[in-house]
């Protein structure tokens, strides 16, 4: 049981964090088309940020969820 449950959190990992990227790529081709200049840096900037910060969020949460699954020391 506790297998399949990492195998969940685990894709469910990976799907958050692929829709986290496809997004961040959308708002930057969004941003690419609308503001020229200086300003385009500062918001491409501000969604890579962004995207780093949100996908650590997932990686940091779902490890927790993965530790609290684990075996403790000297069970076999």
């Amino acid at each position: 049981m506790k297998q399949k449950l990492k195998v969940i959190i685990v894709i469910t990992m990976a799907i958050i964090i692929s829709m986290i990227a496809v997004y961040t790529f959308t708002r930057v081709s969004i941003a690419i088309e609308h503001v020229q200049g200086s300003e385009l840096i500062w918001k491409c900037f501000a969604f890579w940020i962004k995207s780093i910060v949100l996908t650590q969020a997932v990686l940091v949460v779902g490890g927790l969820f993965l530790f609290m699954l684990r075996k403790p020391k000297g069970t076999v």
